[in-house]
């Protein structure tokens, strides 16, 4: 009991710390604005496209020449800005053609700002337009995107789809602020989000280990005689007995 003793006292010492950490990060997610940390108030929702009855669109059987074809998993026509694309996704990836010409369509910048003007509900200006060819912390295991980040209040950061220019991500310095305490939550210091990762694992364990020698010492602190179940004669040594 002396060594149960002396490592729930210095375990818990290093334990309490996460635990601490744990109650922090819960109450932070209960006191966020869930909405806030979305960053929904920033984006606006664009009204669905309409295909003019007398758009003349190039058939994807055109394509049969394309050394991608043989791959194709899915051709669907979809709205780009002020055009019609067909939104075509291989083996190897997703790619735009114009459904009126049937050429190749490369997302660039401009495009990529004015997608962000249209679906930005702020009052800020945009401040800077980067490409990321591999996945960023805030986009976590997506593929590449643009980051359009305005100057506002809020700090909003909208991240696009590389491929196809699909609104994938909304960010601002809410989502920020609850990204670091998740991080401390999940003890997850590089991806942020796997829960199963041996050092939340294993302080969970060193926590639960510490209840249950916790409940141990518990029970050997106590006596019989502090519930009153001693004997007479051991709660008053002075009586003695009379036959």
């Amino acid at each position: 009991m002396r060594f149960v003793r002396k490592l729930h006292k210095w375990l818990g010492l290093i334990v309490v710390l996460q635990l601490l950490l744990w109650t922090v990060s819960g109450t932070m997610f209960a006191w966020l604005d869930h909405h806030d940390v979305s960053a929904e108030h920033s984006v606006r929702a664009l009204a669905p496209a309409v295909l003019a009855p007398s758009s003349e669109l190039v058939e994807p059987a055109t394509w049969g020449s394309d050394p991608d074809a043989g791959g194709i998993l899915e051709v669907r026509l979809a709205s780009l800005l002020d055009q019609w694309v067909w939104r075509v996704e291989t083996v190897h990836g997703v790619t735009l053609r114009s459904a009126t010409t049937g050429e190749p369509i490369q997302l660039t910048q401009q495009i990529v700002r004015e997608l962000a003007r249209r679906q930005y509900s702020g009052n800020g200006q945009i401040a800077s337009v980067v490409y990321h060819p591999t996945p960023t912390i805030e986009t976590r295991n997506l593929a590449s995107t643009w980051e359009v980040r305005f100057a506002d209040e809020p700090a909003t950061t909208l991240y696009f789809a590389a491929d196809d220019g699909r609104l994938v991500e909304a960010r601002n310095g809410t989502w920020r602020l609850f990204d670091f305490f998740w991080m401390l939550h999940t003890m997850d210091y590089r991806g942020r989000d796997n829960f199963n990762n041996p050092l939340v694992i294993t302080v969970g364990f060193a926590a639960l280990w510490l209840a249950l020698s916790g409940l141990l010492l518990l029970f050997k602190s106590f006596r019989r005689q502090d519930f009153g179940f001693a004997p007479a004669q051991a709660r008053h040594p002075g009586v003695s007995r009379v036959e």
